[in-house]
Formats: structure tokens, sequence, C-alpha cells
């Protein structure tokens, strides 16, 4: 069965171009072009994609906008937002409400179709140029809770700034995805971490650091 996406940017050029490189995707069905949030949200309401790519200013309601409406019916769509912003609390508003697919719109056409694959797998897909600029916002000489972590742990919170899921992780390291999974419980623990993806956001800031 093929997998059903809406595509909302009110720039109709770039629409169009979304909409041409996603027909690369296999077995990805578009079920509507719109070019503000209100008409994405309620197409997307009504048709229940599995997918929604949504840039983040929009007339009416913005991308941010549409993802919470949605996410707080319950709704099993995935959304990736596309951006021209790099500041880093457009960022972790997206990272806290369920995003899973972030794109800086230049570089768009180079990474949408690896980003919609593995969002819809329930992967998250981060731009790099988002995590560099991220990691330059923050990056400080040091960062005292790395000290507190092993090397393991170093290793592994590297591997999920590079958005590898636990599967990949374990495989990468020959060990269990259990006990990925315990060495994130670890780490989150060690550091204090707290809130939705605050994990991903801390391997992040500290990529260029580990």
């Amino acid at each position: 069965m093929k997998k059903t996406a809406v595509v909302a940017d009110d720039h109709p050029i770039f629409r169009k171009g979304l909409v041409e490189i996603l027909r690369d995707v296999e077995d990805l069905e578009i079920v509507a072009e719109v070019a503000d949030g209100l008409t994405a949200y309620q197409q997307i309401i009504s048709k229940r994609p599995d997918i929604a790519i949504l840039d983040i200013e929009m007339p009416g309601l913005s991308g941010l906008d549409v993802c919470s409406k949605v996410l707080k019916e319950k709704s099993d769509t995935k959304f990736i937002l596309l951006t021209m912003h790099r500041e880093k609390d457009f960022f972790n508003n997206a990272m806290d409400m369920g995003v899973l697919g972030y794109l800086l719109k230049d570089n768009a056409i180079t990474e949408l179709i690896v980003c919609v694959e593995k969002v819809l797998k329930g992967e998250k897909f981060v731009s790099p140029g988002i995590e560099m600029l991220l990691t330059a916002q923050d990056r400080v000489n040091e960062i005292p809770e790395l000290k507190m972590l092993t090397a393991t742990e170093k290793i592994i919170l590297k591997l999920i700034a590079e958005s590898k899921t636990t599967a990949e992780i374990a495989g990468l390291l020959f060990v269990s995805p259990n006990t990925i999974d315990n060495h994130r419980s670890n780490i989150v623990k060690k550091i204090g971490l707290e809130g939705k993806n605050s994990l991903l956001k801390f391997a992040i800031r500290s990529k260029d650091s580990l």
C-alpha cells in the first residue's frame, strides 16, 4: 500500500519543486498540495496522510502551529518542517513537539528524499547544516557534563547526534539494542536531562566536543 503525503508551502515554485523531488520516493502518493497553514491543517485532518511536509512560515497558521494542533489530536501523521531559520528556538520547539524531520530549505533538494524515507520509518532526520549551526551557537571550550560519561557513552552520544537509531548504533557497536537503551538511560540520568528529545538536542550541541 502506498504511503501518502501532504505538502504545504506558500511559494508555488518551491512547492512544485518539492513535489517533483517527492515523485522519486517509491510508493509515495501526494494527496494534497497547499499554500497556507489553515488549509494544510484541514487537509491533514481530513486525509490523515502518513507524512506532512510543511514550511514553517505560512499564511494563516505556521508550520509549527499546524504540527501542534494536529499532534494534540493524537494523529499518526509524521512531520517534516522546512525552514530558512537557523535559530535554535525554532528547532527546539519542533523537537519538543515530536517533529521527526527538520530541513533547511537551502538543502531540501539534496536531503529531502533521505529525510522522507527516514521519517516514514519513524526515525529522525535533521539537516547537518542545522546541527553545525546549533553546535557553533552553543559550543564552549569544554562541556562539563561530558566528564560524567564513559568512553562508550560518548561514542553513543556522537552517533545519536548523527541521527542514528538505537538499532543502527547497536549494529555499529556489535551489542544488543537493549544495551544501547540502557546506555541512553544512563546518559540522561547522569546529565540530568528532562523533556522530549532532550538527549538528541544535547547530543547535537555536544557533537564537536566529543
